[in-house]
């Protein structure tokens, strides 16, 4: 039996089994091409996939009303503050490794937000993001 029969017998079992763990871990070792994304709709200079990106998130999260948003800020921080199912970090102990750790603990695999973003873009970003994040946090709270 050859390799290419043996991995296609073990994928078909891992189908028929409805196991979609053991099929997917199957298809990644014998099937798929593990490739870093080398371009962004054509585009393979980092400084203008950055403002691709930078353009669609702003976008995608880009308020109608600015006084309907920050009232809306301002309630949720005052519901926030009295929620006791999980508690609104300290600053003190809210940094930049609790928010590398939160993201490299995410789950791959899961379907996209409404603004198009998945574990994955996370997990695989630069590792400045977690800093970013971090002062983003900052200026929200």
């Amino acid at each position: 039996m050859s390799v290419t029969e043996s991995y296609t017998n073990d994928l078909h079992d891992a189908l028929l089994m409805k196991n979609g763990n053991v099929f997917w871990k199957y298809w990644r070792s014998n099937i798929e091409q593990r490739k870093k994304c080398a371009e962004v709709e054509g585009c393979i200079e980092s400084n203008i996939i950055a403002k691709k990106f930078a353009h669609h998130f702003q976008k995608a999260y880009s308020c109608n009303n600015y006084c309907q948003a920050n009232n809306l800020k301002h309630e949720y921080i005052r519901l926030r503050s009295n929620y006791s199912g999980f508690p609104l970090p300290d600053k003190s102990t809210f940094d930049t490794e609790l928010v590398s750790k939160i993201i490299s603990n995410l789950k791959r695999g899961k379907a996209a937000g409404i603004d198009g973003l998945m574990a994955e873009h996370l997990l695989f970003s630069h590792p400045v993001l977690s800093v970013i994040l971090y002062k983003l946090f900052n200026l929200i709270i």
